[in-house]
């Protein structure tokens, strides 16, 4: 009898051992794949990074000196930034994006700037990359390192994006992970994907609270279960994110001024100068994100389709998570319609992840649909670098401000003020000069909120728009009011401003190169 019972153990122990060697060889596989998707990440990142010579945006001056005053240990903590004079940032004092300056710190010790820029937009736009491949494991979408490079190419307008140094790369990375997390019931997970989302970039706290709202409402509504846990999970992570920082009610304060105040004045018809992606998306048959469009409106309503047939069917929790997917990206689409065109990143991003699971449930076996995806991304890819490469032929020349700037700093007292005409010349006058102060910078918003009257003389002199009152004496303004050393324009932006200036005798144009001027306030 007992010789009967060992034969079942040793099958037993045999099919034991097999499984586990087949987890490991599988566990293997996925570390093998990984790694061959980080190199060509990399790869891919580097490229887009050095093949240029025209930075795509001024804010990544403005991030990468900002990091660099956070250098040492004495000056990680420091609340101060005193170089906008004339905004709530200045009177604040608090950072935004402190977690995000903190990160790419590393890359200031290279000895050369602008190498060690193009250094940390590499190496941002590559976490970005891992991170939505992270969200594509999690959620099991076939073709996982596929879907991440057919992000990247889904639009020019995407492409152009994640080819800068700034922190809303990453949030969109986090924000599509965090969904993956959420979905798989990771608590933890969510906990440490909305505090880094958060301490990184506290201007999108809220998408983390849309993200967890949309997925527990349509799971409730789905599967009857309340994911309470998740919830607790992002509120401790959001706190934890803000709270991280030096003074965080001063951030809390300058958030709300750029959230809210910005769209109660924007409402108002008050006279900012914001950035195009604050505006409304136009949709155009001739768009470059058009094709992408065409593609999300045709899995939602493929998987309305299948839901409304008989037959075979989904797992609740697959239903959850293929609906609220979709649900994001039309929220964020509308958001980028009617309000501000960079929401549509975070169409682009949920709406992948959408597209990908539709074509894992329903078309993973069709070898015509892959040949189609194939076809479409070598496209998209063509076609974004092409439009990318023409944008960037009119981009940003990293030096443009350099001896300008470096001027004012050699000819002038520690503190003194520089009217920067307008508020997009701060990144590289900062970048260059931190021994002045200017007038405004960052989002007008911040100079408007900490006194609208002189943001209205200011913007009234650089336009040369006529009050009730008459023209704005030039002298008066700069002198009385903004207390300004010197005026800093740009060409061929501030035309009218600049022959204003150089027919008074009151102001002398002390620097000019074939990019900017410089006249002195006497």
């Amino acid at each position: 009898m007992p010789r009967k019972q060992k034969k079942p153990q040793r099958n037993l122990r045999a099919k034991s051992t097999a499984a586990a060697e087949h987890k490991d060889r599988r566990a293997l596989s996925a570390l093998q794949l990984a790694f061959v998707f980080l190199c060509i990440a990399c790869a891919v990142s580097l490229g887009l990074h050095f093949s240029v010579d025209k930075f795509p945006d001024p804010d990544v001056f403005y991030h990468f000196r900002h990091a660099e005053l956070y250098g040492s240990i004495t000056q990680i903590f420091r609340t101060d930034f005193p170089w906008v004079h004339y905004s709530i940032i200045s009177k604040l004092s608090s950072d935004l994006w402190y977690g995000f300056h903190v990160l790419i710190i590393p890359f200031t010790l290279v000895g050369d700037r602008i190498l060690g820029m193009q250094l940390a937009g590499a190496f941002v736009t590559t976490v970005f990359l891992a991170s939505f491949y992270a969200a594509c494991i999690r959620l099991k979408i076939n073709l996982a390192l596929f879907w991440p490079f057919f992000l990247l190419f889904s639009s020019a307008f995407l492409l152009h994006r994640l080819g800068m140094l700034r922190p809303q790369v990453l949030s969109l990375g986090l924000s599509s992970l965090l969904f993956a997390l959420l979905a798989t019931g990771s608590v933890w997970g969510v906990f440490w994907a909305t505090l880094a989302s958060t301490f990184l970039h506290l201007n999108f706290f809220f998408v983390s609270f849309l993200v967890v709202g949309v997925f527990t409402l349509i799971k409730i509504f789905t599967e009857k279960l309340l994911p309470w846990r998740e919830c607790i999970a992002l509120l401790g992570g959001v706190l934890a994110g803000w709270i991280l920082r030096p003074n965080p009610m001063g951030a809390a304060s300058i958030l709300y001024t750029q959230l809210f105040q910005l769209t109660i004045e924007k409402i108002g018809g008050s006279p900012l100068d914001l950035a195009a992606e604050m505006s409304p998306l136009k949709l155009k048959a001739n768009s470059n994100y058009m094709f992408f469009i065409v593609l999300l409106f045709f899995s939602l309503f493929w998987m309305v389709w299948k839901f409304s047939r008989k037959g075979p069917d989904l797992s609740g929790r697959d239903r959850t998570v293929l609906i609220a997917l979709a649900a994001l990206s039309t929220i964020f689409f509308l958001l980028s319609v009617f309000f501000a065109r960079r929401a549509f990143d975070f169409c682009s991003g949920f709406g992948v992840l959408f597209i990908g699971l539709v074509f894992s449930h329903y078309f993973s076996r069709n070898w015509p649909a892959r040949l189609f995806l194939i076809c479409a991304f070598l496209g998209l890819a063509f076609y974004g670098l092409n439009l990318r490469n023409q944008v960037l032929a009119v981009g940003w020349e990293p030096n443009r401000f350099e001896s300008t700037a470096k001027w004012i700093a050699d000819n002038s007292n520690p503190g003194e003020i520089v009217f920067n005409a307008r508020w997009e010349y701060f990144p590289e006058l900062f970048f260059w000069n931190t021994k002045n102060v200017y007038s405004n910078g960052m989002d007008p918003i911040f100079q408007y909120a900490y006194d609208p009257d002189l943001f209205r003389q200011g913007h009234d002199l650089v336009t040369g728009k006529r009050s009730a009152s008459g023209s704005p004496d030039s002298y008066q303004v700069l002198k009385e009011k903004f207390n300004a050393r010197y005026v800093f324009l740009a060409k061929p932006f501030d035309d009218s401003l600049y022959f204003r200036l150089w027919a008074d005798p009151r102001f002398s144009l002390r620097k000019e190169n074939q990019y900017s001027v410089v006249f002195e306030v006497n």
